[in-house]
């Protein structure tokens, strides 16, 4: 993808949906008729633990509303990704890597708590399968980018992605959508009904199915991979007597199976990725590679009014049982599998304290407590040169944590406030591991092993800001904040030893200063930021070739960047959004940083990766779009919408290897709605990757093929999509 390319792109995103003729028009037309363009509409979040306009928060921030996951077929985490810069989501055969500004946790480790926590419905998820894909009936979803550790608490020491549900009305509301696709087969289905059962009592009850053909050819038997079977249901409750207080109850289920993977096999001396892949079973078996999780979760939460104080408590257990089957090998015969199962389950109660916002000073204090139990069970089997080895790989954790935090706030007139946050955990955590060998030797896992250690940390993550508003429509801040996340065990890699099997916690200290503005009666808002985190102990889990899967503590690493997002709508009828952010993030110190295979001459007693830039970390991300809507005769409307998705070149694979550089990529997304009076109907034309680029999100390399030296195994993204969407809302 040439830089051309992409400025020709966005300059479509732009203008394709309204051309420049027509915009002036209009303009000349309101001009003359008095009307103005309609503002941009104001972003309610609760980053900071209560109900504010995203313009006085002093965080740098995206959010996705319900009504664009919708329109954008935002799915799962990788989906979402594409639209926030700075956000990036790798899916791998372990489970999803979320980054944020670079810094995330990689997928080889199952045990390690996430550096990006996600928070569904107030509900504190750490493992990367806790919540899969809660993208159905949402109000709106936070990207919070930083260390969020004084507020939100542990293991946020890159960020935070917030989700929240949209929640029973007052009124009876009920609605559907169904999307097909024309090149894959399948259907993608949900919908929901929500309204008053009584005076006081409402509910909601929404439900989705996907059952879906991928994009990836499996050679071996035809079948388009990765094939997805999904189904999730939630419900809630609401109950609210008075306006003192008010309790609500949800409960989701979700089971996502996953059948076969997106995986491409690229040899030495080839790019030819189009013929698809062979994924055949273990051993010239007909057992095909499965990702399957189900989880249950459900969450009490309730508030009462105490005076102009809001005293607020949520009550919650979050449950997952995953299983995947794994295969990999040269293209004829699959020459490694493995089996891996995880039982996940966590309770958690949180109880805050709220002051009311209208006086010289305000709070929030609180306390949490979790205690969890992770069990896992990872079998490798290699049948390589003829030697068959097997392995089984069995680690139980459990863990109990417990914080007090709060925040408070001192409000200067109207143009100052200075406002301070601390938190204070502590975290322990006990595991067991146990290696067994049922064949072969100690050259690929070694011997057998059976270790048990415990640890406790304490962590106290501060965090101070000075807010400036020299107009009422302008806020300015700096904020210095503190992230920790807990260290822990190493579950799942081979070579296992007491020295080796825990890994230290890890810090972050983010320096950052920001500018939210508004214009012309909120018809333009900007926002842009600037920051700079120090990591110090950033845990690191690495492929190696041969060696297999490390664990380790990089010795430093600094994320700094510039961030922007912006919102117009120069006439009626039209919006335009963009969003871009620059990264620079790499290591400082490395010491036992990985070897690049297969240079052997590599020591990793010895090797120090300083100045090498994180996996997966672009340069550049961002996007570009317009939304134009036609109000046509018998209250027909027809909107379009054009959104361009740019990304510089990054590194597919932990251990940095150049074969795994993904070159800079702009895709495109388009949508063509026609909706019926009162939008009680609508038809959508949608598309996404419409320049059907081919971008890969992780690779490794293979050394075990004979006789070549080996092969990189790549996974691919979703290539082009063109499909319609049906809607109806009662």
């Amino acid at each position: 993808m040439t830089m051309a390319r992409i400025r020709w792109l966005l300059t479509t995103a732009a203008l394709v949906v309204l051309p420049p003729s027509t915009v002036l028009a209009q303009a000349a037309s309101e001009q003359a008729t008095g009307k103005e363009a309609s503002s941009v509409a104001a972003v309610i979040v609760t980053a900071q633990k209560r109900s504010q306009n995203i313009q006085n928060v002093p965080i740098s921030m995206e959010v996705v509303s319900g009504e664009k996951v919708e329109q954008l077929g935002i799915r799962t985490f990788e989906d979402l990704a594409y639209y926030v810069p700075s956000f990036s989501v790798n899916p791998t055969p372990g489970t999803d890597q979320i980054y944020i500004r670079g810094i995330g946790s990689g997928a080889q480790n199952f045990a390690f708590d996430q550096a990006v926590s996600i928070y569904d419905d107030g509900v504190y998820g750490g493992r990367g399968r806790q919540f899969m894909a809660p993208f159905f009936d949402v109000d709106h979803v936070e990207v919070l980018r930083g260390p969020q550790g004084a507020l939100l608490g542990k293991n946020t020491a890159a960020g935070a992605v917030i989700i929240t549900s949209a929640q029973p009305t007052s009124t009876f509301h009920a609605g559907a959508q169904v999307t097909t696709l024309f090149d894959r087969p399948g259907i993608e289905a949900e919908g929901y009904v929500s309204g008053p059962i009584t005076d006081t009592l409402s509910a909601r009850l929404a439900g989705k199915i996907v059952d879906e053909n991928g994009w990836v050819k499996n050679l071996y038997d035809g079948v388009q991979e990765p094939r997805d079977n999904d189904k999730l249901i939630r419900g809630i409750l609401r109950y609210e007597p008075n306006s003192s207080f008010n309790i609500s109850a949800k409960a989701e289920y979700s089971d996502f199976n996953v059948k076969g993977t997106p995986r491409i096999s690229i040899f030495p001396g080839s790019n030819d990725f189009q013929d698809g892949q062979t994924e055949q079973g273990p051993f010239d078996g007909d057992i095909e590679g499965y990702d399957r999780t189900s989880s249950w979760d459900g969450v009490v939460t309730a508030n009462l009014l105490l005076g102009g104080y809001t005293l607020t408590s949520i009550t919650a257990y979050s449950a997952y049982d995953n299983r995947i089957h794994t295969l990999a090998g040269v293209d004829l015969t699959e020459s490694f599998t493995a089996h891996s199962t995880e039982k996940f389950h966590q309770t958690s109660q949180e109880v805050r304290l709220a002051s009311p916002t209208n006086s010289f000073y305000d709070f929030i204090v609180g306390g949490y407590v979790d205690n969890s139990r992770l069990k896992s069970n990872y079998e490798a089997i290699y049948d390589i040169f003829g030697d068959l080895s097997d392995s089984n790989q069995g680690y139980v954790q459990t863990e109990n944590s417990w914080s007090v935090f709060g925040q408070g706030g001192v409000n200067f007139g109207r143009m100052f406030r200075l406002q301070g946050s601390l938190r204070y955990t502590n975290d322990d955590k006990s595991a067991q591991y146990i290696l067994t060998q049922f064949a072969g030797d100690t050259a690929f896992f070694g011997p057998p092993t059976n270790i048990i250690a415990s640890r406790s940390q304490h962590n106290l993550d501060p965090s101070v800001t000075l807010q400036f508003r020299p107009i009422s429509d302008v806020m300015l801040y700096v904020t210095y904040g503190h992230g920790s996340k807990a260290g822990g065990f190493d579950s799942n890699s081979g070579y296992e030893t007491p020295a080796t099997f825990e890994f230290n916690g890890e810090t972050s200290r983010n320096y950052e200063g920001g500018i939210k503005s508004s214009f012309f009666n909120r018809r333009l808002v900007l926002d842009l930021t600037v920051f700079n985190t120090d990591f110090s102990h950033l845990q690191v889990s690495n492929y190696t070739p041969v060696v297999g899967l490390t664990v380790t503590n990089a010795g430093a690493a600094t994320s700094r960047g510039i961030e922007f997002t912006g919102a117009w709508t120069p006439v009626q009828n039209l919006r335009i959004n963009a969003s871009m952010a620059y990264l620079d993030a790499k290591y400082t110190d490395f010491p036992g940083g990985p070897c690049i295979y297969p240079n052997l001459t590599c020591n990793l007693a010895t090797n120090n990766d300083a100045g090498t830039v994180f996996p997966f970390a672009s340069t550049w991300s961002g996007n570009v779009g317009a939304d134009y809507t036609w109000y046509l005769p018998r209250d027909l409307k027809l909107t379009g919408s054009l959104v361009t998705i740019i990304r510089s070149s990054y590194n597919t694979e932990s251990s940095l290897d150049p074969a795994g550089r993904q070159p800079a990529y702009a895709k495109l997304d388009a949508r063509l709605e026609l909706a019926g009076p009162g939008d009680h109907w609508s038809v959508a034309l949608i598309g996404r990757n419409l320049t059907d680029e081919h971008t890969f999100s992780f690779s490794y390399f293979w050394p075990f093929d004979a006789p070549t030296p080996g092969h990189l195994e790549k996974y691919l993204q979703e290539t082009r999509v063109v499909g319609i969407q049906l809607g109806a809302k009662f």
